[in-house]
């Protein structure tokens, strides 16, 4: 993963996945799972433009394997 987009993303993920959803307003299930959808969304409004094809390609080269999608 050297694209700087996909890391730079990756890490963005991570904080708002991991550690701070609240930082952009997202809300996580039961289980710590979010809509995809809504990710997009409420990354948008804070500035980190995501798009479906970009979440896919970080869930796939992720040398970590941090993230995943159902």
């Amino acid at each position: 993963m050297a694209n700087p987009k996909l890391i730079e993303t990756s890490k963005f993920l991570s904080y708002v996945l991991r550690h701070q959803p609240e930082a952009i307003g997202l809300k996580l299930d039961e289980q710590g799972w979010a809509s995809v959808d809504e990710l997009i969304q409420r990354a948008a409004i804070s500035g980190q433009y995501l798009d479906e094809a970009l979440v896919e390609e970080v869930v796939r080269t992720s040398d970590k394997k941090r993230f995943t999608l159902s």
